[in-house]
């Protein structure tokens, strides 16, 4: 449908009476909210109106003073409607009226003007308007992963479930009983219901507990799993309010999938809004209504800073004041719809009039939608709502990888290349990885082009809990791309490597039922120190991904920004100690890293690198379990003392004394200490400290 035919507004120009008052108490919590914030504003707009009609009366009143109590009564009746007060709305509209007109205002107007004005303030204090102390506050969307309550008789099912959830980086909560269900919502509000209709008690006290659901917070999405095909079913659970049916038997990862899908319908929560409106009012309370529904707005209140903010943001979908001051809305839109990066963007625009001329030219302009002030707020949020929703699918179509997930190159090329024009802008680093699956043909080969599907999209899913700013995408074949602004180079790398960790321990099943495990090898470059535009930057990662594959596979490694050859690069870290599983895990993860590593069990040798006469294992940080090598420990202090150009910087100690720590003999230099037994995770993060310091 439509933006002209959606609307079902006539001629009228303003909303029905109550109709905000009449909205659900979450909203209605947030305009009592706004009004708290915005009143001491409101009532300085009214003030400003009145000083105007006492210099009518006295025969004073300028162009100036009138000129700007048009522009407060415009303001007002664009605004107090919205705030619950839909005779404020009329008042302040036939206060501009007068104060705009081009006639000459006259002691017969002056009277009219005051009994507007008098009877303006006087609703905004009225019995019945929101309140004006402060109101509860609503709780803030919470950072958490989304919550999935699966409501399931069959607790292995359920179980099945809730890991499958896990694994798409959902939180899952099972309740095998009607019962147990209500208590859990009670507890906690999920983001997405899943309801098995099949109870002991019938599927009636299913439907009846969807419709439960629907009554106590329609806005929550049930998705309904059954086992009946029957069509009148499918029938009863749409009237109920249910936003999705999934036929058992299902596998888990299938169920989890329409649960996503459900999920992006229902909570955009990487959507970002741009809202200019020089009015700080209207983009309070649309900032408000939206943030609820956890939509990002960046609000602009001056016109001329439009286009830089609209390059910084990238906004899925844009409101526009239509009137404002220096430019209007719809020059705005006109400006939007010239730029081949902007053109597909969708536009609603905010409109104080809805006669027919200015609908016209909002859709002359290019608007896609409008919405009159002042805006009844469920209206505006489920237009937003809906246009976002248009926008996903549309660009699901365009711009993801139907197998995987991920965005395609098409939008890979796009968005990076507008972080390397905002990097420049703004001085900041970007770092781009390629990724390429380890023996992936030997998967398809041996296990079957299923199995190899499985694992692309596992690795969708995985590279899909990097932030939501940075840009994932499938490259072609078995490769990947992941785009990181803001982003070094060494923390990339860092990233990456606890993704490739966490996908080394994932099992894998083929067709033939076997298992098997897979692995990535990758490389990193960074924005602007490998590379100062979009292509040498592929190709300097690209280039470090053909050096992780020859070094061995299943690492990630930074560009070789100096050309320094692998063989010649020094070592980054040496471990003095016996074999252990400790130190071998510790070692695997400073390879996984990239790092140059020398593991020294022999004493001798470990004491001729200590002392820098070894060129082939003097390290930059020397990690040494000092109960079991302690000459190397005075080794590594003296040599430091004596010649530091040939000395490590950086010495960790491994002991299992508690007072072990040993003070290096050269200007307050200290040996670090890390205490028995060797923690791999803890040894990495103080190793990285000292390698990046």
């Amino acid at each position: 449908m439509d933006a002209m035919s959606s609307h079902d507004l006539g001629d009228q120009e303003q909303p029905p009476e109550g109709a905000t008052r009449s909205s659900s108490p979450r909203v209605a919590a947030t305009i009592a909210r706004l009004w708290h914030r915005f009143r001491p504003m409101t009532l300085e707009r009214v003030q400003v109106v009145e000083e105007a009609v006492l210099a009518l009366q006295r025969e004073a009143l300028d162009p100036e003073l009138r000129a700007r109590a048009g522009r407060e009564a415009h303001k007002l009746a664009g605004s107090v409607g919205t705030f619950g007060f839909p005779e404020g709305t009329r008042l302040a509209r036939e206060l501009e009226r007068q104060f705009r007109s081009d006639r000459p205002l006259d002691a017969t107007d002056a009277a009219r003007l005051s009994e507007l004005v008098t009877a303006l303030r006087s609703e905004l204090s009225a019995e019945g308007a929101p309140p004006a102390g402060e109101p509860a506050p609503i709780a803030a969307a919470s950072a958490a992963p989304p919550l999935v309550l699966i409501v399931d008789d069959d607790p292995i099912l359920a179980e099945r479930l809730v890991q499958e959830a896990e694994a798409w980086g959902l939180r899952g909560r099972m309740a095998c009983d009607l019962a147990s269900a209500r208590a859990a919502l009670d507890r906690e509000r999920p983001d997405v219901v899943l309801l098995d209709l099949s109870f002991p008690e019938g599927p009636e006290a299913g439907l009846a507990f969807l419709g439960e659901l629907n009554a106590w917070q329609s806005s929550l999405p049930v998705l309904v799993l059954t086992g009946s095909e029957d069509f009148g079913d499918r029938v009863s659970v749409a009237r109920l309010g249910a936003r999705g049916f999934v036929q058992k038997p299902s596998a888990p990862a299938q169920v989890l999938d329409a649960v996503v899908q459900v999920l992006h319908r229902s909570r955009p929560s990487d959507a970002r809004v741009l809202v200019v409106d020089d009015d700080p009012q209207i983009l309070g309370a649309v900032s408000d209504l939206l943030g609820d529904q956890r939509i990002a707005v960046i609000g602009v209140d001056d016109p001329r800073r439009f286009w830089e903010t609209l390059e910084d943001s990238s906004p899925d979908l844009l409101i526009l004041d239509v009137e404002m001051p220096h430019l209007t809305g719809l020059e705005l839109c006109r400006v939007v719809r010239t730029d081949p990066r902007w053109h597909e963007l969708p536009v609603l625009c905010l409109t104080s009039h809805n006669d027919l001329s200015t609908r016209y030219r909002m859709f002359e302009a290019g608007a896609d939608d409008y919405v009159t002030k002042p805006f009844v707020p469920p209206e505006l949020v489920t237009r937003v709502l809906n246009r976002l929703e248009r926008v996903r699918l549309q660009r699901a179509l365009a711009e993801t990888d139907s197998l995987t997930g991920v965005a395609n190159r098409r939008k890979a090329d796009q968005v990076l290349s507008r972080y390397l024009r905002l990097a420049e802008r703004h001085h900041q680093p970007v770092a781009l990885a390629m990724l390429d699956l380890d023996h992936f043909k030997q998967v398809n080969d041996r296990h079957g082009h299923a199995a190899g599907d499985a694992v692309l999209r596992r690795l969708g899913q995985v590279l899909r809990s990097f932030r939501g700013e940075d840009v994932v995408a499938r490259w072609g074949g078995e490769e990947f791309l992941v785009g990181m602004y803001g982003t070094t180079r060494a923390h990339a790398v860092h990233r990456l490597a606890e993704i490739l960790e966490r996908l080394r321990g994932e099992e894998f099943a083929g067709a033939s039922g076997e298992t098997f495990h897979i692995s990535f090898s990758a490389g990193v470059a960074e924005y602007p120190t490998d590379a100062a535009e979009l292509q040498a930057l592929y190709r300097a990662a690209d280039e470090a991904l053909y050096r992780a594959k020859a070094a061995g596979r299943d690492r990630v490694l930074p560009a070789n920004a100096a050309g320094v050859a692998c063989g010649e690069r020094p070592v980054d870290v040496a471990v003095v100690s016996e074999e252990n599983p400790a130190a071998r895990a510790l070692l695997r993860a400073l390879d996984t890293r990239g790092y140059q590593t020398a593991w020294l069990s022999a004493p001798e040798a470990a004491e001729r690198a200590a002392c820098g006469l070894s060129r082939q294992h003097n390290a930059r940080v020397f990690l040494v379990d000092a109960d079991r090598y302690p000459r190397v420990v005075g080794a590594l202090a003296a040599s430091l003392q004596q010649s530091p150009s040939l000395g490590p910087g950086r010495v960790l100690v491994l002991t299992g004394q508690a007072d072990a720590i040993i003070r290096l003999p050269v200007d307050g230099q200290r040996i670090e200490r890390l205490s028995k037994p060797l923690d791999h995770r803890v040894a990495l993060q103080r190793i990285r400290r000292l390698l990046e310091s």
